[in-house]
């Protein structure tokens, strides 16, 4: 029985892609679903002291509406690349995350990152015990 239980708690990581494809396959299931913001979807509400926000999460031309409370990411905004952890739900407008976790990255950041990152340096033998740092390892001060 404790299988059972701990397997009917398990997260699914799935593309929203692959949601689409068969949503009734996924309700009440909990998922982690990754795609990425679609710009223009984010709408935030403070509803008593809570903020809660929704938007549609997008990958392979395939969408999705995310609904999550509480505090986001810094790097959560229109098309960042997001995996948002929940339960999906049935709704008459179609499935519907009601995500407890976001994780979001911002991809130009990362992408302006690898375009400008230098390569690593190279690493010097250490210097042998009365040899000089300066010298390095060939001995000579170029």
């Amino acid at each position: 029985m404790l299988v059972y239980s701990s397997m009917a708690e398990a997260d699914y990581y799935k593309h929203v892609n692959e949601v689409t494809v068969q949503p009734d396959r996924w309700v009440d299931k909990h998922l982690k679903i990754h795609g990425f913001v679609e710009a223009g979807s984010i709408e935030e509400k403070i509803i008593g002291q809570t903020t809660v926000r929704t938007f549609v999460l997008e990958f392979k031309g395939e969408r999705i509406h995310v609904t999550h409370k509480g505090p986001k990411p810094d790097t959560f905004r229109d098309l960042a690349e997001v995996v948002a952890q929940g339960k999906l739900v049935e709704t008459p407008d179609g499935p519907l995350l009601e995500a407890t976790e976001l994780m979001a990255k911002c991809p130009s950041k990362y992408e302006a990152e690898r375009q400008g990152r230098k390569a690593p340096p190279t690493l010097l033998p250490s210097t042998s015990p009365g040899t000089p740092a300066s010298q390095g390892a060939a001995g000579s001060s170029r």
